[in-house]
C-alpha cells in the first residue's frame, strides 16, 4: 500500500469516526421534550406520557408527522404577529435535531446522561398553597345537551388578600370544557345543578379555566406588583360547562391560591374581563362567515389608557381564524392571531412586556367560521350555526387580563420577571438545564463583590447578565468560552449598577439558570 492510499484511507476512516462519534442521541434529544412536551405528556397529564426513551422510541413516525405539521407542540398563535411568556414552539435548529433523529433510527445511546425529567405533582406551580378550595364531588347529567352548573366555595377568609397566582386542576379533564372562576363579594351566589347555570354567580372574574391552558401567574416584584383582590368572607364561584354524552362522569375540582403576605404594599389591581364579545351573528349551512366585534362598540375609543397582560380568546368547533388587534384610525397595535384555531388546545397567553392601548383606541376582534366540509371539526355542515352556549354553538368571546395604565407600564418585562419566579423556576428553567450544574452565587446580598459559581457538563459559551426589577437588561457581566469542569467569576461592579434587587441570568449553550440578587 503506498503512502497516498494509506493517508485516503486514514482520511475516510477519521471521516467515518467523526460521523459516528457526532451522531445524536436519545440524551441529546431529551431537552426538547422536556422544554416543549412533558408538562402535558406525563404519566398523571392529559395524555400518554414522553418522559423517557422507552415511551418516545416507538412512537417516531407520529413525532415526526406531528412536529413537521406543526401540530406538537400545541401553540396555536402565530408566532410571527405576536410573541408571548413561555411559548411552545420549536426553533428551526431544535425541529432540524429532532427529525434527524428520527430519521436516523432513534438511537438510545447511554439514556442515563440525559437530563433528568421534571417531578411532575399533578400540579403546575411549585411550592404549597396558601389555601386550597376543593369542589364538592357532583355527577354530571348532560346526555343529549350540554349542562352549566354553578358550584361556590366559601373562602373562610377572616382578611383580605390578594391573590398573586393559582390554578384550576380539574379532578377530571375529560369531562370538563370549561370553567369561569369568580368571586363573589355580595354572599347572593347559590350552587344550581340544574344544568342551565348561564350567568356568572360573582361579581369579580378573575380568569378561566379551558384545554391546554395553563395557571395564571403575576410579577410580584417592586414596580410590578399585582394581584386580584380577595375580599374576607368571600365566595369563590365557578361555572363548569360540560359537554353532552358526559352523563354519569363524576368530577370533583379544586384550585390552589397563591397570596401575597398580609402587609405587602404596592399591590396594584389586575382584572379580568370579557370585552370582545359577538351573539347576534350566524353561519348557514355550506358556508364560511366572518363575525367581528369591537370595543368599546361607541363611536368613541377607550376612555382611559389600560395596561394589557395577556388574552384569552375562546371559540368552539365552526372557528376555523382568529384575530385580535387595537385601533386608532390607521394605526393598529397587534394582540393575537390564530391562523389554525384548535378547539381542544386553547391557551392564556401571556404578553411578554406590558402593552399599553392609549386612550382613544379600541378593541377589535374577528373570528372566521367555516361551516364547510373543509372544516372537519364543524359539527355538521349541512345544518347552520347560532351563537350559543354549546359545544355545537359557536361563540365569539375574547377575554383580556388588564390593568389601569401607569407611566412606565409598557417597560415591564414580564417574561423576564417570571422566568425566575419560584412559582415557575423549577421547572421550567432549573430541572431541563443539560449543559450547567450547582449554581452558587454568594455573598448574596452583596456589598463590593460576589462570586458566580457553575459547572459545565460540557465546553460552552458562557454568558451572564444582570437585569433590573422591570425585567430590563442593565450589563452584561460575563461573556466567555469555556471548558468543560468548575467554573468561579468574580463581579465587583463599579458604576454601571445602583443599590437594589436585581436579577441575574447565566446562558450556557442552550441551558440557563436565574435567579434574585440584591446589591446594598
Amino acid at each position: 500500500m503506498n503512502k497516498k492510499t494509506l493517508l485516503i484511507n486514514l482520511l475516510m476512516l477519521i471521516s467515518i469516526s467523526s460521523n459516528v462519534f457526532a451522531q445524536t442521541e436519545y440524551k441529546d434529544i431529551a431537552p426538547i421534550f422536556i422544554a416543549n412536551c412533558t408538562g402535558c405528556h406525563h404519566a398523571g397529564g392529559l395524555t400518554f406520557p414522553l418522559t423517557s426513551y422507552a415511551a418516545i422510541s416507538h412512537l417516531g413516525g407520529p413525532i415526526k408527522y406531528a412536529v413537521e405539521n406543526n401540530n406538537m407542540p400545541p401553540w396555536p398563535a402565530d408566532p410571527t404577529y405576536r410573541n408571548y411568556h413561555r411559548e411552545r414552539v420549536l426553533s428551526v435548529a431544535d425541529k432540524t435535531l429532532l427529525v434527524n433523529w428520527i430519521n436516523n433510527g432513534m438511537l438510545a445511546g447511554d439514556t442515563s446522561l440525559a437530563p433528568p425529567m421534571p417531578n411532575y405533582s399533578g400540579y403546575e406551580l411549585n411550592g404549597t398553597p396558601d389555601l386550597v378550595l376543593t369542589l364538592p364531588t357532583y355527577t354530571s347529567s348532560a346526555s343529549s345537551s350540554d349542562h352549566y352548573y354553578c358550584i361556590n366555595v366559601p373562602t373562610g377568609l377572616l382578611q383580605d388578600r390578594y391573590i398573586k397566582a393559582f390554578e384550576f386542576v380539574p379532578g377530571n379533564a375529560a369531562l370538563i370544557h370549561h370553567a369561569v372562576i369568580t368571586i363573589d363579594t355580595t354572599g347572593t351566589a347559590v350552587n344550581d345543578m340544574s344544568g342551565g347555570c348561564y350567568n356568572f354567580q360573582g361579581q369579580i372574574n378573575i380568569g378561566d379555566f379551558a384545554p391546554g391552558m395553563g395557571p395564571t401567574v403575576l410579577p410580584g416584584v417592586p414596580g410590578a406588583k399585582f394581584g386580584f383582590k380577595l375580599k374576607a368572607n368571600s365566595t369563590i364561584s365557578f361555572q363548569i360547562h360540560v359537554p353532552s354524552g358526559t352523563s354519569g362522569m363524576k368530577d370533583s375540582s379544586q384550585i390552589r391560591l397563591y397570596f401575597y403576605p398580609t402587609n405587602e404594599t404596592g399591590i396594584r389591581d389586575m382584572y379580568f374581563q370579557t370585552v370582545l364579545q359577538n351573539w347576534n351573528f350566524f353561519i348557514p349551512p355550506n358556508s364560511v362567515v366572518t363575525a367581528t366585534q369591537k370595543y368599546p362598540t361607541g363611536a368613541a375609543g377607550l376612555p382611559i389608557d389600560i395596561s394589557l397582560y395577556g388574552a384569552f380568546p375562546h371559540s368552539h368547533q365552526t372557528c376555523k381564524s382568529i384575530i385580535n388587534y387595537a385601533y386608532k384610525t390607521t394605526d393598529t397595535i397587534p394582540l393575537i392571531r390564530i391562523n389554525q384555531w384548535d378547539f381542544h388546545w386553547q391557551g392564556q397567553y401571556t404578553f411578554k412586556k406590558m402593552l399599553k392601548v392609549p386612550t382613544g383606541y379600541k378593541l377589535f376582534s374577528a373570528h372566521v367560521f367555516d361551516n364547510t366540509t373543509n372544516n372537519p371539526n364543524t359539527p355538521n355542515p349541512n345544518l347552520p350555526v347560532y351563537p350559543g352556549t354549546g359545544t355545537n354553538d359557536e361563540m365569539l368571546f375574547d377575554s383580556y387580563l388588564y390593568t389601569y395604565y401607569q407611566a412606565g407600564d409598557e417597560y415591564i418585562n414580564i417574561d423576564s420577571i417570571l422566568s425566575v419566579d419560584p412559582l415557575l423556576t423549577p421547572t421550567s428553567i432549573t430541572s431541563i438545564n443539560k449543559e450547567i450544574n450547582d449554581v452558587i452565587v454568594y455573598p448574596n446580598p452583596m456589598s463590593s463583590s460576589t462570586t458566580f459559581e457553575y459547572s459545565l457538563l460540557s465546553a460552552q459559551k458562557v454568558t451572564i447578565k444582570i437585569y433590573n426589577y422591570l425585567g430590563q437588561e442593565v450589563t452584561t457581566i460575563y461573556s466567555e468560552n469555556e471548558q468543560e469542569g468548575k467554573h468561579r467569576f468574580k463581579w465587583t461592579p463599579k458604576r454601571e449598577i445602583a443599590k437594589g434587587t436585581y436579577f441575574y441570568k447565566i446562558q450556557a449553550g442552550t441551558s440557563a439558570r436565574s435567579g434574585q440578587i440584591n446589591v446594598e
